[in-house]
């Protein structure tokens, strides 16, 4: 009776089922926003259990429990069946999730969790809870029995148990629209399961910055840019992945098998240039194709055993509400706000365009940084930067420096000058939270430049001279490295004077702005030279061709930095460029050229001395803290820079850890925990497979045995990682495990200053989906080679010699009739024609075969790399440039028209008219 035919015959929903529809939506909506953020699965289990207990008694001793339809308390007591029914079957619910291997094992985890009870600090926010329910509930009850009459409709309990979703909003009954909202709420929330309460606990404020946002806006976007949205099940792209690994592994030994003996393989991943599109390798010899079929058969195998369902991949997994996309999009680009990252990674900020565009100005107009170019202006550096480029890639061809230089140099040249003019990049600033009032720093992302190649192939070439130059600090790790091999007393007597040890940090006022460019390119020059001089390996001829390469790269990477914003066009005017992939390290070495000049840094009253770019931290004997830092301010300099600094002899902050004296006034350290930092790490509803939320975590336990000297900071630091995390909404018996699975194998290897060795292996490159959690890669590994070595082992069937030279693996193998029978159906092995070096190529009874044991394809590890989908800090990138690039479209096609005029209408842009040629 609800339907209406419409003159073409289809049915259309009347408008009241529409409301009624958008009312429950908006409720749902309304009860997952009032979830109390704290909330515990005691909380909600101590509920549970009381009303089972309540039910249990009232059906005591009775064989069926009656409810009168025309009883004004009629709704009350159905509702408290149907909860004590709910209950009930989310708990069966919850154990079969356990047994079937999904989110089940945290929901068990957290029913445990509940019966062993949990801090004092959750008690006491679950007995406040607990009155506020049976508040509620007796409010309930006098409100229902004054409003409800005789005539209401019967409530049918079957109707409640087998159709009501928490996340279904058209399954809620249809009194839910008539009774109080806060009532409708807590209805909802107590049939909602534990598990999805739980992974609420994420939402909290943001940062907000000369804007309001509704509260039900920030609580969605206190998600985080981290949060990655769920993706539709698709098994198609294992075949995707199965097809490029086939084709990969093809091309890898068809080279390999073509090199000469101790042929140093020249490629280098640095330079590798993606082709528009690559040609497929055809099949190789019979003995590598029977291992892939063998490979082809098992995916076939494990695929057509994915279950199908698109929603859960099969499994049941209990699904939890996602932020509202479109909502915040429409809402955030409506008002013209923006969603940015924020300085010293202190969470996400929210900004109006105003506020963005205002400090973007502020640090444009400075006459000492930018000048703002007109198009014709534009259009002329781009040109000297395409011929500069050209040159570079021509003259790297003909010297045969690196035989993939030459197409990288070219790789971000196009013949498009609307292309070219879209890759400048787009100049915005983030906000210092940090600071009062919120101030603004400047980001030029020139990932995409046409310089960028040569900005590159500068900072690989410095890499080795950063990495043994002294001073530099790589990282928090190497600071905790050198200080741990410290033993400094805490006083000691010099001449007759006592002096104490200070912990002095210094910072570098804008350094890249005040570098001296000239001066930073004859330091990197000279140290460069310095470098290729120890090293035997490299000729006086090649070292030449390298250091001449490298002064014409730095030109093209620092010279004539450009930028757009609002339509208009800037270009930098003093200072390392910044975004440019070689300013850190030109930062480095212009610094350490200074360091090494200071007479200073060689008294022994400098305990330590180490910079991390612009942060400076010394230890220094000194009679106070005035002494301490006019001894450094004085005797570290850098030409153009300003540096700042400051002492204590109690504790200092440095990067993320804290420097302190303890009681027996030794030298430790511990994390240093930033103000105003929202903590936003991946959250447990993010579609993030399991692992990679597990090795996030054990990855910061990492972190903070390396930020440790002593075992109690490094635990009290690793219950403050569990609290974040359980914030964020994973389940506390979880993180409880992870911890104590982990904590201590962290500490025993914090100082541990080699890597282990990386595995070789074969990788299946996607990205995160649902259809992965079904694929067992050790079964296609096992698959593939025994594949292999089968066919290996026929090959060399009669031929003891052969045999014994090959893998240990191959005389182990079974002989099989079967594959002795498909080589001699295929002729052989090796494909006539083929151009196999004599090394790679051995003797069998059947013919020439492919030695894949040389390649060590016997040896290597399978795996699968995903790569990330979409996420919240792609989404906000989107929106931001909407935000921002809307209003100065028509300024771009105002600049373009003019400069159109000038033109020759019949002439038509090319790389060659560029370069006037």
């Amino acid at each position: 009776m609800g339907e209406v035919l419409s003159k073409g015959g289809s049915k259309t929903i009347p408008s009241s089922q529409k409301t009624k529809a958008e009312k429950k939506r908006n409720l749902k909506e309304s009860a997952m926003m009032d979830v109390d953020e704290h909330i515990t699965a005691k909380s909600i289990q101590s509920t549970i259990d009381k009303r089972v207990a309540q039910l249990l008694s009232d059906k005591k001793g009775k064989s069926k429990a009656k409810v009168s339809g025309d009883s004004p308390n009629h709704r009350i007591n159905t509702l408290l069946m149907v909860e004590s029914w709910i209950a009930l079957e989310t708990g069966k619910a919850c154990g079969k999730a356990s047994e079937s291997g999904g989110l089940g094992v945290e929901a068990e985890a957290t029913r445990k969790r509940s019966r062993e009870g949990t801090s004092r600090e959750e008690s006491q926010g679950t007995a406040r809870r607990r009155i506020s329910i049976e508040e509620s509930e007796e409010r309930f009850k006098g409100e229902r029995q004054g409003e409800l009459t005789v005539s209401s409709p019967a409530l049918s309990l079957r109707d409640d148990e087998s159709s009501f979703r928490w996340d279904h909003p058209l399954t809620y009954p249809d009194w839910l629209l008539t009774v109080p909202l806060h009532v409708a709420q807590r209805y909802i929330v107590a049939r909602t399961p534990i598990v999805v309460l739980e992974s609420l606990r994420y939402r909290a404020t943001i940062h907000e910055i000369e804007c309001s946002l509704p509260r039900e806006i920030g609580l969605h976007l206190s998600v985080g840019f981290k949060y990655m949205l769920p993706t539709k099940f698709n098994t198609d792209l294992i075949w995707k992945a199965w097809d490029d690994f086939v084709d990969r592994l093809r091309w890898s030994c068809f080279w390999k098998a073509q090199a000469l003996d101790g042929l140093e393989d020249d490629f280098d991943p640095d330079y590798y240039v993606r082709p528009i599109s690559r040609k497929r390798c055809g099949p190789l010899d019979w003995a590598f194709e029977h291992g892939i079929k063998c490979g082809g058969r098992a995916i076939v195998s494990m695929v057509s055993q994915i279950p199908s369902d698109v929603q859960t991949g099969g499994s049941s997994t209990i699904r939890t509400p996602s932020p509202p996309v479109s909502v915040l999009k429409s809402y955030l680009t409506s008002h013209e706000l923006v969603v940015l990252a924020t300085d010293k990674n202190l969470g996400c900020a929210v900004a109006p365009r105003s506020w963005i565009v205002d400090k973007t100005y502020s640090l444009l107009n400075s006459e000492l940084d930018y000048v703002e170019l007109d198009i014709k202006d534009v259009l002329s550096i781009l040109r000297q930067k395409v011929r500069v480029m050209t040159d570079l890639s021509q003259w790297a061809s003909v010297k045969d420096v690196q035989p993939q230089l030459p197409d990288y140099f070219m790789s971000q040249l196009s013949e498009d000058e609307d292309d070219l003019l879209r890759h400048i990049p787009r100049f915005y600033v983030i906000p210092k939270i940090h600071k009062t009032p919120t101030a603004a720093r400047p980001i030029i992302p020139c990932h995409s430049v046409v310089q960028g190649p040569a900005g590159k192939f500068v900072s690989k070439m410095l890499r080795p001279v950063i990495e043994s130059a002294p001073f530099i600090i790589h990282g928090t790790k190497d600071l905790s490295l050198k200080l741990n091999k410290l033993s400094l007393p805490y006083v000691k007597l010099d001449n007759g004077v006592l002096k104490r040890l200070y912990i002095v940090s210094g910072d570098v006022v804008a350094f890249y702005p005040n570098v001296n460019v000239p001066l930073a390119h004859d330091c990197a020059l000279a140290a460069l030279a310095h470098w290729f001089s120890l090293q035997d390996n490299i000729s006086v001829d090649k070292a030449s061709e390298y250091l001449h390469l490298f002064r014409e790269c730095l030109s093209a990477a620092d010279d004539n930095l450009l930028c757009q914003f609002d339509g208009k066009y800037f270009k930098q005017k003093r200072g390392l460029a910044m975004g440019v992939a070689s300013s850190p390290d030109l930062a480095n070495l212009y610094g350490v050229w200074h360091e090494l000049r200071s007479e200073v840094l060689k008294s022994p009253d400098v305990a330590f001395y180490g910079r991390y770019i612009d942060d400076v931290l010394a230890l220094v004997y000194a009679t106070s803290e005035t002494n301490a830092v006019n001894l450094l301010r004085e005797g570290v300099q850098f030409t153009d820079c300003t540096l700042t600094w400051s002492a204590s002899n109690q504790f200092m902050p440095f990067l993320d850890m804290t420097l302190y004296f303890d009681k027996s006034k030794r030298l430790q350290w511990k994390p240093y925990r930033k103000p105003l930092n929202h903590f936003e790490r991946i959250p447990w509803i993010s579609s993030h497979p399991l692992y990679v939320k597990k090795g996030t975590f054990i990855g910061e336990l990492s972190r903070m045995a390396t930020l440790s000297s002593q075992f109690d900071d490094f635990a009290d630091a690793c219950k403050e990682v569990a609290d974040i995390y359980i914030a964020r909404g994973y389940p506390p018996m979880l993180i409880a495990n992870w911890l104590k699975q982990n904590y201590q194998t962290r500490w025993d290897t914090r100082l541990r200053e080699t890597s282990p060795p990386r595995a070789d292996v074969l990788v299946l490159k996607s990205e995160y989906n649902i259809s992965w959690d079904f694929f067992n890669v050790r079964k296609l590994e096992e698959q593939m080679k025994n594949g292999w070595l089968e066919a290996l082992r026929v090959s060399t069937f009669g031929r003891a010699d052969t045999i014994q030279d090959l893998h240990p693996a191959v005389s182990k193998t079974k002989f099989k009739n079967t594959v002795l029978t498909d080589l001699r159906r295929n002729g052989g092995t090796l494909p006539p024609g083929s151009e196999f070096h004599p090394s790679m190529v051995g003797e069998g009874a059947y013919g020439q075969f492919y030695r894949l044991d040389k390649l060590g394809l016997l040896d290597r590890r399978f795996l699968v790399s995903k790569k990330r989908t979409t996420e919240i800090i792609d989404l906000a990138a989107a929106w931001r440039k909407s935000v921002l690039t809307r209003h100065d479209r028509q300024v771009v096609k105002v600049l373009h028209r003019k400069d159109d005029t000038d033109r020759d209408p019949s002439h038509q842009t090319t790389l060659d008219m560029w370069l006037n040629i």
